[in-house]
């Protein structure tokens, strides 16, 4: 139970003080209505958001037993009067300039009186404290203060505690900032320990192959001209409004930092394997060129394009310090202290303070830290940088997941993370001596990108730019392959071979990835693999809140997949509303999943449907949509992995309501938009929604959601075909409505059952008109062709207390007919194929859902129906819990399941 007693505390203001002893009487009285000794099966959740966009509690706080030895201490942002208020890059909203003038230190002893094992900080500017040693087992106390510059007035905070556990005392700790810096002193070039693997690198690619292609790529890459300060397309901005244009014009520049500058550091690498002078001379006269170049203008202005442009030089004053003469040092030196404060002056006691920080995670912050390295000993202000971003990549990293693998901006946006999660892995291992590819959530990666992202087929289907992956793309396909060079793992081997079988044509030696590859070579790599299909048909990523269920794992281009979502983290970043949602993929493609298009990351069409709850295979109450914000969040309370059922759970109770996010309505701001009623935001009073999400063997999907709310409301249960067309069919029972899917794959019905009378609507039209008035473009570089798609609604009458069953059916041949079965007991009884399936439709009595299958013994079971299996009559251990039975190998396999919490509610890790 004290593992719960964090969770609801980020509900108050910590200058509230609310002692100990009251908040946790409160959360009890919140949480659980009647206590009792046994455990419960259902937790409600009602802190305002797990993930604040900007630090607003401390961790680790009330006496919680942290999964580690050495925690990293976070807390709340000041300005020096009031707490850090949200900003990102590329935002409208301007920054407190008094952000950057406040000081920190932190006290940490193993007695509230802070006298034993007394641990210190130096002063600081950002607002984390990674601790880099070992704590001892038991109880440890901590507290910050803060000070304004130039100032002696220190503000203490409250006295929190911690525990640590002994069966962590094992585990390794990344060693202090200082010995990082230590690591980094000496002659060029520093980066990738050059100066201490040059000669070894040269020599382990001699025979290289993919080396050789390189070299004689970089061969021909120094016939190319020098290029100049132009945008890499032209768009017309005719009759756009002036932040439409600003959008545009930064969009026809988009590219060109990585344009001008990766050919610099290809032709530094291509000298290291070589030693041929020649590639490092042009490698100079191309970064002069740059280095030239307007640091201020359109070209090379903006966070990316500055980025690139400031670690090509990087690379190039690093790789070829000895071919610079000393005014040429001096001009390299001031335009990367230039270009590099610009990134770094906004980022203490703001970047580490943010739930993410895209542009910075995604790509700025690789920029920065390769010419930190660069200039480490001859830039005095660099020390700190370096000492900052390694900071905050102890303290942070995943900053979207936490150790299950996953991501929470779904696969589309997670690919622009990847050169960054690989590099910098590299570096700051580099420099620490830890393998940050042994991670935990690392070593759950491979498992989410083959779960959610199976080879020959579609993603998930879910989160800005999801439409641009129907299949594995270069970028995923690289990275997986460079995984595999640190992480040791069957499965991952397995799909990485199938992936090069299927996409040869990506694999041409001149990717992103190159380098990474060279540095960890070793010839006559032969990988064991092993075939997913003995894993668990379903695995639950609780932490970003996605269940995956297959059919057939190793062949999910040709059976059917299915997903549901309910994210922690909200609908925060490149996230979505979307809490609930499910999407079915059957022989590699979307059948149902989002719709819309990623034209802007916030212009109508975004914000009114591709963003919003409209766009996805979830409910609406009264037409009105999930917040957007990190406040309407969902979570994944269970999921059971079976031999013919597969199930999940998912809890939407929060995510309904008015936009509370500073962020988002200054974005409705930005497009002269309210978040209105009419526009499909508002209060919609939703206490309660949990769907359970089912996939039975033989091609079947059964959703029963229950639902509440203060008032009566309509409720809307929505199905979204982004490539098929929907078809409705006529139905003769008004609490019943039924509509095909039109595919080339096979038959696709869904029957969608309630109490009282229900109203379909089938269209082709977006909720907001999507129009690519940006051209954006695909992954091949063609401009995206923005068409209609389809969507069917069934709304139900007003009602405070509401449930939905659906059963859905993707077949190769023809759907079967759905029979109605007596219903006497009042309960709903239907037969689908070999399937039985009763539930509790009546609102106002208690939940309750059971699939059973004589032919192939298996049965679920959830609420208060008698269980009868096998011949036997089955008790839950656990009232409320969801129950799994099926025969194997003549024997009954029992799993039972309640309500688990995601790891930010257990540790906050934010």
């Amino acid at each position: 139970m004290a593992i719960r007693f964090s969770l609801d505390y980020k509900s108050f203001n910590t200058k509230q003080m609310i002692n100990k002893k009251t908040y946790i009487v409160a959360l009890l009285l919140a949480t659980f209505p009647v206590f009792s000794q046994k455990q419960q099966a259902v937790i409600k959740l009602t802190a305002e958001k797990l993930h604040s966009r900007v630090r607003e509690w401390p961790y680790p706080v009330n006496g919680i037993t942290v999964p580690t030895n050495a925690p990293a201490l976070l807390w709340p942002g000041t300005n020096g009067k009031e707490m850090v208020k949200p900003m990102e890059s590329g935002s409208e909203v301007k920054e407190d300039p008094n952000i950057g003038n406040v000081r920190y230190k932190v006290m940490l002893a193993s007695d509230k009186n802070f006298t034993k094992n007394v641990i210190a900080s130096a002063e600081q500017r950002w607002a984390v404290y990674p601790l880099h040693q070992a704590l001892q087992a038991g109880k440890w106390y901590w507290k910050y203060a803060y000070a304004l510059k130039n100032s002696n007035q220190w503000t203490w905070s409250p006295t929190y505690d911690f525990v640590i556990d002994a069966k962590y005392a094992n585990e390794k700790v990344s060693p202090p900032v200082s010995e990082v810096l230590k690591r980094n002193e000496g002659a060029h070039p520093l980066l990738w320990n050059m100066h201490t693997i040059g000669e070894d690198f040269y020599k382990n690619n001699l025979d290289n192959p993919e080396a050789k292609k390189f070299i004689a790529f970089a061969e021909k890459l120094m016939l190319a001209p020098l290029p100049t300060e132009k945008p890499q397309r032209v768009i017309d901005t005719t009759g756009k409004n002036p932040l439409e244009k600003k959008i545009i014009i930064e969009r026809m520049y988009h590219g060109f930092g990585d344009a001008v500058g990766t050919p610099v550091r290809n032709l530094c690498i291509a000298y290291q394997l070589t030693k041929d002078e020649r590639f490092i001379l042009d490698a100079k006269r191309r970064a002069i060129n740059i280095a030239n170049m307007n640091p201020d203008g359109l070209a090379t202005g903006d966070d990316f394009t500055g980025g690139a442009v400031l670690e090509a030089l990087g690379w190039f004053y690093d790789a070829g310090y000895e071919f610079l003469s000393p005014q040429e040092k001096e001009l390299f030196k001031n335009i990367i202290k230039l270009r590099a404060k610009r990134v770094y002056d906004h980022l203490p006691n703001r970047f580490e303070l943010h739930v993410s920080d895209n542009h910075v995670w995604q790509i700025t912050m690789r920029n920065l830290a390769i010419a930190t390295v660069a200039v480490i000993n001859d830039v005095p202000e660099a020390k700190e940088w370096l000492t900052y971003l390694y900071e905050v990549w102890s303290a942070r990293f995943p900053v979207l997941g936490t150790t299950d693998g996953g991501w929470h901006e779904g696969n589309g946006y997670f690919r622009v993370n990847f050169k960054s999660i690989i590099y910098l892995s590299q570096m700051f291992g580099d420099f620490s001596g830890v393998d940050y590819f042994k991670l935990p959530w690392m070593q759950n990666l491979p498992y989410y990108m083959l779960y959610t992202h199976p080879n020959k087929s579609a993603s998930t289907a879910i989160g800005d730019m999801w439409e641009n992956i129907p299949y594995i793309t270069k970028g995923e396909a690289w990275f997986a392959d460079a995984l595999t060079y640190k992480i040791d793992n069957l499965y991952l081997n397995w799909y990485v071979d199938g992936i090069k079988r299927d996409y040869s044509k990506y694999y041409h030696g001149t990717d992103d990835y190159l380098l990474f590859r060279l540095l960890n070579y070793k010839p006559n790599r032969n990988l064991p693999a092993s075939s997913p299909s003995v894993l668990l048909k379903t695995r639950k990523f609780g932490d970003v809140g996605v269940v995956a269920m297959h059919e057939d794992l190793a062949n999910a281009d040709k059976t059917l997949s299915s997903y549901l979502f309910s994210s922690p983290f909200g609908s925060s970043g490149h996230g979505h509303a979307s809490q609930n949602a499910f999407t079915i993929n059957y022989k590699g493609k979307v059948i149902f999943g989002g719709t819309g298009y990623y034209s802007n990351f916030s212009d109508k069409h975004n914000l009114l449907d591709y963003r919003s709850t409209k766009a996805y295979n979830t409910i609406l109450a009264d037409s009105l949509n999930q917040k957007i914000g990190e406040e309407g969040y969902g979570w994944i309370p269970r999921a059971i992995a079976g031999k013919r059922i597969q199930y999940a759970l998912g809890d939407a109770s929060n995510a309904y309501g008015e936009i509370k996010s500073e962020f988002w309505l200054n974005r409705f701001e930005q497009i002269k938009v309210v978040p209105s009623k009419e526009n499909g935001y508002g209060e919609s009073g939703v206490t309660l929604y949990r769907r359970h999400m089912l996939q039975l063997e033989g091609g079947y999907i059964v959703l029963y959601d229950e639902l509440e709310a203060k008032t009566p409301v309509k409720w809307t249960t929505q199905f979204h075909c982004p490539y098929y067309t929907i078809e409705s069919q006529n139905s003769e029972n008004s609490n019943q409505q039924q509509f095909a899917v039109k595919t080339d794959l096979g038959s696709v019905t869904a029957n969608v059952y309630a109490e009282s009378p229900l109203k379909m609507a089938v269209h082709n039209q977006f909720f907001e008109a999507a129009v690519n008035w940006n051209k954006v473009t695909n992954d091949e570089g063609e401009i995206k062709e923005f068409k209609d798609q389809w969507h069917a609604g069934i709304t139900s009458q007003p009602k405070q207390k509401f449930r939905f069953l659906t059963i859905i059916q993707i077949r190769g041949g023809k759907t079967e007919v759905i029979k109605t079965l007596s219903n006497k007991d009042g309960f709903t009884a239907l037969q689908v194929g070999e399937w039985n399936i009763k539930a509790q439709l009546n609102g106002e009595k208690p939940a309750a859902l059971q699939v059973s299958a004589n032919a192939v013994k298996s049965m679920f079971s959830y609420g208060n129906l008698p269980i009868q299996f096998e011949g036997k009559k089955y008790t839950p251990n656990i009232d409320g819990s969801s129950l799994l039975l099926e025969i194997d190998h003549a024997k009954v396999i029992r799993q039972e399941t309640i309500d688990e919490l995601p790891d930010v509610a257990k540790y906050d890790k934010n």
